[in-house]
């Protein structure tokens, strides 16, 4: 194993135990996967049947992307392969792709028309960045619904699926678990701002733009936030890595 993929394992396993402390994962379903270094072929995903929280770097499989395990013991949920591969084959900037029912992202998902609306500042990095599909299609069981969900993710950074839940990716497993944070932390804050029954309050276009072209930033931060996530694992949980 090369050092590089071998660091790629330990980013990964520690950015699904971290969203298993935060109760992103439902039962033990949910992907999360990250193309190899120096790859566009192969991708690490975690094993079909795991809670998130007993993932570790070497648990992690490692697979092309037509659906063939290369390295590793277990299964990938067919849901893995239909909708990350195609997403990792279309979109070369889709190195990390993270897909949970998160609650409050999920959440705002079930609401017929909703949007992440620029109301709050953490959450202006997203304007202009999410897309949203308006038509459920049911599971992703097929590699035609991943390449339709793949269309419409477009050069976005978030896919927002009706009745189903987010999905988020990132040119490093950083920037895509970042994003998945604030994601899920400005859902919240909007729907309970939104239980108030009282109007949101937005900001001028030109002033959630001017945050959300800050990319180089957001990413900087997004390493030290995966670096501060390592820490504490190395501490509490330190199996994470093995």
């Amino acid at each position: 194993m090369t050092s590089s993929l071998r660091q790629a394992r330990v980013d990964l396993a520690a950015t699904l135990r971290w969203a298993a402390r935060l109760g992103y994962q439902q039962g033990v379903c949910n992907h999360f996967s990250l193309l190899a270094p120096h790859s566009d072929e192969l991708f690490l995903v975690n094993p079909e049947g795991f809670f998130w929280s007993e993932i570790t770097a070497s648990s992690l499989l490692l697979c092309d992307l037509d659906g063939t395990i290369v390295e590793g013991t277990g299964t990938v949920e067919l849901s893995a392969f239909s909708l990350h591969a195609p997403i990792h084959r279309l979109n070369k900037h889709a190195k990390a792709v993270l897909h949970t029912h998160s609650p409050y992202a999920t959440a705002l998902c079930l609401i017929r028309n909703a949007r992440v609306e620029p109301v709050f500042l953490p959450g202006f990095q997203f304007f202009g960045k999410i897309a949203y599909d308006e038509d459920c299609h049911g599971a992703a069981f097929s590699i035609e619904e991943g390449e339709r969900e793949a269309a419409i993710l477009a050069d976005k950074n978030v896919l927002m699926m009706r009745n189903h839940g987010p999905l988020v990716v990132g040119p490093t497993v950083a920037a895509a678990f970042d994003r998945l944070y604030y994601l899920e932390d400005t859902c919240q804050r909007q729907m309970l701002a939104m239980s108030a029954g009282r109007p949101l309050q937005w900001v001028a276009d030109e002033v959630a733009a001017s945050l959300a072209s800050q990319v180089p930033v957001f990413d900087a931060y997004a390493e030290k936030h995966l670096t501060a996530i390592k820490r504490v694992l190395d501490r509490e949980e330190p199996d994470y890595s093995r």
